[in-house]
Parts: C-alpha cells; structure tokens; sequence
C-alpha cells in the first residue's frame, strides 16, 4: 500500500519526526496526538512519519485514523517486518523537513521532549542532538542490559557519550543519511547510532530526558533477552571491523564545536 502522505502542508516543513511501529496498535493514536501537540508548540512546521514494520495486529489501521483526523501525520506500511534501521530509511525517504528526529513508538519517549532536542539543535553547533535516557522508578530491567552495552560500546570505540544506544535523537537529513551508510547487515544498528555517529565525524550534543515505562505492548528485548544480547554483541564486533576495514563516508556538512556537549534538559 502508498504511504499517506500529506498533501496540504500550509507551509514548508522544517522538521520531521520518523517513528517506527511494529505492533504497536496501542500506543499509535496517543503517540499521535502527543506529537502533533508537541508540533503546534513548535517555532517551525513539522510532520510526523508513522512507518508500520509489518505489524500483525491493527497498527495500520490506527495510523490511517490518525492520518484522517490530522494531515501532518503520514503513514509508510512494510509488507513485513524489516526491522527498525529499514523504518527509518522508509521514513526518511517520504520525509519533507530539512530536519529529521527519530523517535521509539511506545511512549517510553515522551514526544514533547522533540520541543527540547529541537531547541537545543538550533541553539548549538552539534551535528546530532541525542537524548539521555534516564528511567522512571522500577522501569523496565533492560535498563541493566543498556548501561553495560554503553560502557562497552564507549570502551571499544573511545567514546564517552553517556547513552550510546539512545535512537531518540534529532538532526539534518545529511547527518542521518550518513549514518545509516554501512556496508555489513545489521538487525541491531539502533544500538551503534552513538558510535556510528563517532566514526564519521559527527558532532553530538548530549540532552536528559525522561524515559517512561512502555505505553503498551512489549519491548523486543523483553521477548527474548538472551538471543537480542548475543545479537548485539555479535554485531558489536562487526561494526567494530567494519570501522577499521573501511573508512567511513565523510557527512556532508559539519559544524565547529566539540566532541561531546552535555545539556541538562
């Protein structure tokens, strides 16, 4: 099926806010609605890009709803399910703004924090602007399973970002697309956006935000928490390889400023 794409943007788009959605049939419409809030606070006309990964359960439907009741939010639907680095690249083709934020589609975000990743973007000098994810109380335990990968994706690659795997995060279409240029297979990229970044010379601006409990449905890592880790970390040592093997794409455009900021939100 085409995507429903806006048809009628009043003005230019300046920024646009990719979600992937696999089964994510609860948590669409509030994301939704949420977002498109966040955006009436916005300085700058922005859409929302609702990619459904091959979901089984009624996530496209509820993004066409969502598309009827508000025309900023537009919808790209996957014949099956390709994972999220596979969303983002759908999204970001279909994406008119000059700026592109990548936010979960579980809420685990809080979709009025892009308002902060974007402040602090055209405050700064940073390529990227990524968020810090801090957890609410008794949140989920992968929390554990994230602090142990950030120290050991810091350690292996000489970064210090406090939260390497956080794909909540906002930049130019430039930066992303660079990114995402990589020459092995990967199921897991979202974890490696931090160092990805790092390696091609990308700026990152560091920004705390919250990190609630899932909206609905449950996390990939909770399904199945040891095959995901030894994924990742079979994975982890693929990047590293390809790091050394291969010199990364230069982005187009990079801004003076340093390695890492930290901001608080």
């Amino acid at each position: 099926m085409r995507p429903t794409a806006p048809t009628s943007q009043p003005r230019e788009v300046r920024l646009s806010v990719i979600a992937p959605c696999f089964n994510e049939e609860a948590n669409v419409a509030l994301l939704a609605r949420r977002t498109l809030a966040a955006f009436d606070a916005l300085a700058a006309p922005a859409e929302l890009i609702l990619v459904d990964d091959g979901s089984a359960d009624r996530t496209w439907t509820r993004i066409e709803e969502a598309h009827e009741r508000d025309a900023r939010a537009a919808g790209v639907r996957h014949a099956q399910n390709r994972g999220i680095e596979a969303a983002w690249r759908s999204g970001l083709t279909v994406a008119s703004g000059e700026l592109v934020c990548l936010i979960d589609a579980d809420l685990q975000n809080r979709p009025e924090d892009v308002c902060i990743l974007y402040d602090y973007f055209q405050r700064g000098s940073c390529d990227i602007v990524q968020a810090v994810r801090h957890p609410a109380r008794n949140g989920e335990r992968c929390h554990a399973f994230t602090r142990g990968l950030n120290l050991l994706l810091n350690v292996t690659f000489g970064t210090r970002l406090r939260d390497n795997k956080s794909g909540f995060l906002l930049c130019r279409r430039a930066a992303l697309s660079s990114i995402l240029a990589h020459r092995f297979r990967y199921r897991y990229f979202q974890c490696f956006v931090g160092v990805a970044a790092r390696t091609r010379g990308l700026t990152i601006g560091e920004v705390d935000t919250a990190f609630d409990l899932r909206h609905g449905g449950k996390s990939f890592l909770s399904q199945r928490p040891v095959g995901v880790s030894l994924r990742v970390l079979w994975e982890l040592v693929k990047f590293r390889a390809e790091s050394w093997l291969f010199k990364a794409p230069a982005p187009s455009a990079t801004h003076p400023c340093p390695n890492v900021l930290v901001a608080d939100a």
